[in-house]
Order: C-alpha cells, then structure tokens, then sequence
C-alpha cells in the first residue's frame, strides 16, 4: 500500500473566496458577506494521497480581525454557500484548518492554510489558500520474515516532545501517524525466539519539514535466513523520506553466545541498591559484561534531584570525554575510561548516593554489544536514614498542630510514637493520642491538641532502640480576637443601641440606624434572659412601609438607600478559628410579611439564621437591601463559613458549636459574624414578634474542642 502511496500521491488545496458588499447606508463603515469554495488543486506537489472511500477532510475556518476584536469561528466552511457571513469593512486573518491540532495523532491528518483578506465596501475581495499537511506523516513496517525469528519488535520514532510506537503487538503497524515538524529519532528494539534482546540507535534524522512522509521499512537480507540459526545475520533497514533511501547493514549475532550482562557485585540487582545517607564508606559496584566488545553503554533518569546532585539526564560513556569522568568522579560516581570494543568495565554508586537525600531514585542502564545485542535494567537508588525513624513535618494551626513522621525499617518499629516540648523546656513530653499509620508509605501522623497560640515548639520521633533523634521546629499562629463577643457592652445613641462601650471601640452594628426613628431599635441589650452580663436581643418587626428584621453584624450601617440600607460587613481579621462558639435562645411566630420571589412562604413559621464568613476581601463588603446586593455563599472570596438556621422555639438558652468549613489555606484578611431573627429579612420577608437572643459568643482554635464529626466539616487535614 505504501509503495502505491510513494508513487501516487496528491495533496487537498483549498481555494477560498471571500466576497464583501456594502448594504447599510452608512458606507464609512459599510458590510460585507463572505462565503467559501474549496476545490482541490492537483497542481500542487503531492504529498499524501488519500485511501479509496475516505471522505474528503472537513475544513473549518478562524477569521480573525487584524485590528483586534473577537475571533469568528465557522465550524464548516460548506455552511457559507447558502449563509455568507456579513462582515465589517477591514483586515483579516483566515485561517483553514481540517485535522485535529493535537501534537501527534494517528490516523488524523491536519492541514492549515493562513493568508490576509481585505474587505473593502462595495467590493468583493477574492482570496486563494493552499491548506497543505501541517505534519509529517510516519509509517513503519516489518518485512513478514521478521516474525519467524523474531518474538517482538518495534520501533519508536520521536521527535523533541512526542513519540509514535510501532510494535508487533500495539495495532499500530498499518496506522499513519503524524507528529509536528522537528528532528527526528528513530529507535529499534527487537526480541529473537531464544529470547536474545538487540537495539539500534537512536538514530536522528535532520531536515524534517511539515509534508515530508518517513517510512521505515525492516527487511531480512537474503543471506541471513540461511544461517540465522547459526551465525551472524544481517538485518537490513530501509529508510524513506520521500527524497532519499537509506540502507543501515546491522550485524547481528544469532549465536546465543558471550551475551551482554549487567550485574551487581555481591548483590541482587533486582533488589536495587541501597545506602545509608551520609556513610561515604559504602560501595555498591555495578559490573558490565559483553564479550564480543562494547558498543554503548548509557545510563538516563528523569529526577531533577538526581540532576541537581551533577548526574546528567543521559550519559554516554564509551569513548566518554574526560571533563565528563572528571564532573562524574568529583560527585562521588566510580567510572573510568571506556573504549568501543572492550568487554568488561563496573561503576561505583556507593559515595554518590550515600549525598543524596533520603528517597528512592530510578536509573536505567543500557549495555549494547557490537552485534547489537541488548541488555538493560532499571535500578532502584535507595538513600535510607541512619535511623528507624525520623520527623518530617509540622502543620501548626493556633492552638493545634499535626506532627509527620518517618520509618525506614521493613516494618513499624518497637515504641514508635512523637515527643514534643515547648521551646525552652528542659523535659520532653510522650504522645499519648492516637496516631494514624500509612504502610504502604512507611508515613504516620498525630494531631497534637491543647497548645497555645503563637508559641514555639519542639517535636521528634522515638522509638524503643533510638531516642536522640533530630529535632523539628514548629511555630503555632496567633489566635485573634473580636471585641465585645459576650455582648457585655452597650451604649445609646438617640434611640439607637449599639453592642459597644463607646463609638471608638464598637465592630458591631445593626439595623437600628434604619429603623429607629420610626419604631425605635430592633436590636437592644438584654439584661434579665442571660447566660451571663447581658446578651444581644433581636426582634423583628414592621417599620411604617418595610419589614425589618431584627439583626446584629460585624461592619457599619453606611446609609439609607432607596426602600432599604447600605451595610459595610466584615472588619480586619487574619487569624483561622475552628468554629464558631456560643448560646442562642428563639422565639419565632409565622411569617406574616413577605416580598418576592418569598410570597409563597406566608404562613410558614420564622427561621433565625446565624452565620459566621473569613474572607479575603481588600476592603468590607458592601450589601445593598434594595438592590438584592448580598454576598452569596458560594462567593469564591469566602475561606471559610459556617451557617446555622432553625424554626423552632427553644425554653432557653442552647449552647452551640458551630464547625468553619474551609475550602482552601488562604490566610483571611475579614471576618463577619451575623445573627438575624428572620433569616430571610435582607428580602423583607419574616414574622413580626420573631426574637432571636445571642450570647457569649467565642471563637474556637483547639480541634481538640470538636467532635470527630465536626474536625471532619473544618476539614484541615486537607488543606
């Protein structure tokens, strides 16, 4: 089939006109309309041709104003023979394009065409566009000889970011693959029947351009066949760029004998290399053997530790420079000189890997002999500690932290657990909480309750053999604090109360401002139904024209505005509480006064509301009741919140906790707490009676304080 494609080949051409007409009277902007042929233009130097029954590619178009402004996607260009596109006077970019825009594919062509119309009133501007393949196009194939001595095959060609994998047993040997313009490699590997591995390569071909079609063709030369059994081969390689055929004779020794090997010295290589961090007397020698000579022996990874500690990405070391022995050397690797066609050399690892930081690195080494027989491994690099175990880590919150730490025997060791001490203390304190292990990571953690805000401590981990370990540092964060949460102070303004001592120190406000010329304050202090000093007493009522909830919040009252008020909510606040605690009490009676879309809720019973928001607003929030202007929860500004409503009635006064929910670690810059008789008051909707009191309110920091349940809602461990 490919031989047919080599010969016979033609590429799409797209030609696309675009025709513009004035039709408003105001022609010193004036309209046009565009519509598109496309036609295939055999003139054009072939490139690919298309199978018999493929339908032809379906080109969409891009068409883009040169001065700026949205891009006009038309997703079939067929589409504008019966609908032109109007289209102001101006420039334009046009781009075709058919395909996906995808950096390797298989079986999907792309094509582009890009060019400039020019749309004048009054004219019709015809542009022409050759869309041509904007990849190059890869096929491989195997001569059917192949598989009689050959197990498994395949070859990989790549070029600097993608690669496309031809192989026996992946389907995609009679597939075209495209990948975008750039120098390519290609790479064989191939398996006989006794189970001998060889590779060739990589092999790179320059000069790739967007058009040009590669196919590899692997064939048997004629002689081998007879003594494939017995002796050498030839396996000859063809290489198609459409310009050029390329043969590589490639020697390979069917024989079985003096294969290439890569050992360890007095250990397993399967069961990797391990050193202790930092004991430089440690060697872990790696021997390669290849009796018929040395070809290439590399060795690669992919870990940015690995490359910061000077070993390479890839290293070559056959006829190495010697500045590369002397770089690798000077970082603690084992190596000497190395010629083609030597048959046994060996790399120490031991001293570079014992300054490297504890984990586990991956390094693949690739032995090649001069008849291409292939040998590989990739080893495991384990830098483990001196120790059992070790500290990791400290997440410190204000008055909790979680404690990380480490083990690095097979198993948990005898007496493992945390000490911790506040920093300064001569004594060290055991862990006696719970403490959650992961296995299968060699990991475990605590949470450690009951500390004090802003303070430095000292954690490490013990075991029953080992007690001296390190020690980790951890600070908690500051616990911040709102003024008057007991609402044990009060002054009044006129008839306006306000939940302060004075005007200078007071955070809380509420709708008295509003509402008291008319009906007096709606929120009050409360000396008698108490807890404790006094307590916030939240009534709702009907003030003349509008419902007013009774209700207090962190901010001001900026103004009336229209038939409702201007708020600031939220006052400085950096810290991150847990939850919010507190006493309420509720008295609600049937909504009797409602406005839409809450008409539908007349009859209902009253519902208070109590919510608490951290929020990294720049400056409070502003709420508008006449313009429904309130802020949502699902405002992405909010940290964290809690929001606690109820319909029913209490006898007294219910102590509560209420979890913050936090969706992600930002540290807050504002916090509001609000209390609200008639949880639907912002939309004047509520029962007339309805008394909501609030007491002793106080922020948690301890997770220790909360149910298991409630730690789970905060949701800190996942932070």
């Amino acid at each position: 089939m490919w031989s047919s494609l080599m010969k016979t080949r033609y590429c799409l051409a797209a030609l696309l006109a675009l025709m513009a007409c004035t039709r408003e009277a105001d022609l010193s902007q004036g309209e046009g309309y565009l519509s598109v042929r496309l036609s295939a233009d055999l003139a054009v130097t072939p490139v690919v041709k298309a199978e018999a029954g493929e339908p032809d590619p379906v080109f969409s178009l891009e068409i883009i104003p040169v001065a700026g402004g949205e891009t006009i996607r038309v997703p079939d260009y067929r589409t504008l023979a019966s609908e032109p596109l109007t289209l102001p006077v101006g420039d334009y970019t046009v781009k075709a394009v058919s395909g996906p825009d995808t950096r390797q594919s298989w079986e999907e062509p792309r094509y582009e065409a890009e060019s400039v119309a020019h749309i004048q009133p009054d004219r019709t501007c015809e542009l022409a566009l050759t869309a041509t393949l904007a990849r190059t196009m890869v096929t491989a194939e195997f001569d059917a000889a192949i598989g009689e001595y050959f197990s498994d095959y395949r070859v990989t060609v790549s070029n600097n970011s993608d690669a496309l994998v031809f192989s026996r047993g992946n389907g995609n040997m009679g597939k075209r693959g495209y990948l975008k313009a750039s120098a390519l490699e290609w790479d064989l590997y191939m398996v006989n029947t006794q189970g001998t591995a060889y590779r060739v390569g990589p092999v790179t071909i320059e000069n790739v351009q967007p058009r040009q079609h590669y196919h590899f063709k692997f064939t048997i030369d004629e002689q081998t066949r007879s003594r494939a059994i017995s002796g050498a081969g030839l396996l000859r390689v063809l290489v198609d760029d459409s310009l050029n055929e390329k043969y590589y004779q490639l020697n390979l020794d069917f024989s079985g004998e003096g294969l290439p090997s890569i050992t360890g010295q007095d250990f397993d290589l399967a069961d990797g290399i391990a050193v202790k961090k930092g004991d430089e007397s440690s060697h872990n020698i790696v021997n390669f053997s290849a009796p018929r000579g040395i070809k290439s022996l590399t060795f690669s990874h992919g870990d940015d530790k690995l490359l910061a500690a000077g070993l390479p990405q890839f290293v070559q070391l056959v006829d190495a420079s010697e500045d590369l022995l002397q770089s690798l050397s000077a970082h603690g690797l084992g190596v000497s000189a190395l010629s083609y066609g030597e048959t046994e050399t060996s790399i120490d690892f031991g001293p570079f890997l014992a300054a490297l930081p504890m984990g586990d690195y991956y390094l693949s080494l690739d032995l090649i002999d001069v008849r291409n027989r292939y040998s590989a491994a990739t080893v495991v690099l384990s830098v483990t500690s001196p120790v059992e175990a070790d500290a990791i880590s400290a997440k410190p919150w204000a008055e909790f932290a979680i404690l990380s730490g480490r083990w690095y025997t097979e198993g948990r060791p005898s007496g493992l657990r945390f000490q911790w001490r506040k920093a300064g203390d001569a004594d060290w304190t055991d862990y006696t909480g719970d403490i959650s292990y992961n296995d299968a990571a060699a990991t475990f953690s605590a949470e450690l309750y009951g500390l004090q805000a802003y303070t430095a401590y000292n954690f490490r981990v013990k075991t029953d053999k080992e007690e001296e370990n390190r020690e980790l540092n951890f600070t908690t964060a500051p616990a911040g604090t709102i003024p008057n949460l007991n609402f044990d102070d009060w002054y009044q303004d006129g008839k306006v109360w306000y939940a302060a001592s004075d005007a200078s120190t007071r955070v809380w406000d509420s709708a008295n401002k509003g509402a008291a010329s008319l009906i007096g304050s709606t929120t009050t202090p409360e000396t008698e139904t108490v807890v404790s000093g006094k307590a916030a007493r939240m009534e709702s009522d009907y003030a003349v024209l509008k419902f007013a909830a009774g209700n207090i919040y962190i901010g001001s009252f900026v103004k009336l505005a229209g038939m409702g008020a201007e708020l600031d909510w939220g006052i400085p606040f950096s810290s991150r509480p847990v939850a919010l605690h507190g006493y309420y009490k509720y008295s609600p009676v049937k909504i009797d006064r409602t406005e839409s879309p809450y008409d539908y809720k007349k009859g209902d019973m009253d519902a208070c509301s109590i919510k608490m928001y951290l929020c990294d607003w720049s400056a409070p929030f502003r709420v508008n009741t006449s313009e429904s202007k309130f802020l949502q929860d699902d405002d992405a500004s909010i940290i964290a919140m809690c929001d606690f409503t109820s319909n029913v009635a209490t006898s007294g006064y219910v102590e509560f906790t209420f979890p913050l929910q936090y969706r992600d670690a930002r540290t807050p810059k504002y916090v509001v707490i609000v209390g609200a008789a008639s949880r639907l008051g912002d939309y004047f909707t509520g029962g007339e009676g309805s008394v909501l009191w609030l007491d002793e309110l106080s922020l948690v920091y301890d997770a220790g304080a909360l149910s298991e349940e409630d730690r789970a809602l905060v949701g800190y461990r996942n932070l």
